[in-house]
């Protein structure tokens, strides 16, 4: 345990919020610690805006180069490198990132401390560091900037099988032969529109009537048409009672529709729904 050292300010979290704010009390002479415990710049450049999209615009060269024959030019059969998307992917985030740590790390009055930190005082908290030590830092101002993570329903049978989330669905090194896919909002179509230009079969499994319930209707209309035309299969009103493991590898899900039950199996299940608070208390 190195000595206590205090400052003007503490920010736990060096998300989108937590980086400029930092950035910003640095600036005006306050003494900053910014505590990031896994990578700089938060959901949008790990495992959000940043990664997402730019695998969507893989999935959309994709998609034009099955359709080259509709533009008048000649091709051959279309395949998906999931590794080589992944590797682009990678890249691009690790430069974005790495540009925001260089400039955290340049700013004056502000120490960036790569480390999880927990409370152990009303304004005192101990970094358990990356290299396996730890400091005690103290500061009358300490905000909070810990972000969200994807929300796991407590569906009967899902702790027991494996299934993807949107941040690991992006660290997949194949393309699924059949995505199953829990949830009809933006992070289902997104992912599952995405796959299915890879190449892959999709199934989203919506439990309402429609997708993008807050939306207008006519927009959820027209998403769930382009959707179809892409070949996804759209099972709207499917209550999804219990998950279990299916032969080979594959997961089934049994579920109850506005038709009656079915049992859907898929090689793939994504959990895509909303995310929730990351805070978290040490025990």
């Amino acid at each position: 345990m190195t000595s206590e050292r205090r400052y003007d300010a503490i920010i736990i979290g060096a998300g989108q919020a937590g980086v400029p704010l930092a950035r910003s009390l640095a600036e005006a002479g306050w003494k900053t610690a910014l505590v990031e415990r896994e990578h700089v710049g938060g959901t949008c450049y790990n495992e959000g805006c940043t990664p997402t999209k730019t695998m969507i615009a893989s999935a959309q060269v994709a998609y034009l180069a099955g359709r080259a024959a509709d533009y008048g030019v000649v091709a051959g059969p279309v395949t998906s490198d999931m590794t080589a998307v992944r590797q682009r992917k990678r890249d691009l985030v690790e430069s974005w990132r790495s540009g925001s740590e260089s400039r955290l790390r340049s700013t004056k009055n502000l120490d960036l401390i790569m480390g999880e930190a927990g409370f152990v005082g009303p304004y005192r908290l101990e970094v358990r560091m990356d290299g396996g030590e730890s400091r005690l830092i103290e500061s009358d101002r300490v905000f909070i900037n810990t972000g969200a993570r994807p929300s796991i329903p407590a569906l009967p049978g899902l702790d027991e099988v494996p299934f993807l989330t949107s941040t690991t669905a992006m660290e997949l090194a194949e393309v699924p032969k059949h995505l199953v896919i829990l949830g009809g909002g933006y992070v289902s179509v997104e992912f599952g529109q995405m796959f299915r230009r890879f190449g892959g079969r999709v199934t989203i499994l919506q439990r309402r009537d429609t997708l993008f319930p807050r939306e207008d209707p006519d927009v959820a209309e027209a998403v769930a048409s382009i959707l179809a035309d892409d070949g996804i299969e759209l099972v709207f009103g499917a209550d999804t009672q219990r998950v279990s493991s299916g032969l080979g590898g594959m997961v089934s899900m049994d579920v109850l529709t506005t038709f009656g039950p079915r049992r859907i199996g898929g090689s793939h299940l994504l959990v895509a729904g909303d995310r929730r608070d990351a805070v978290q208390t040490r025990r």
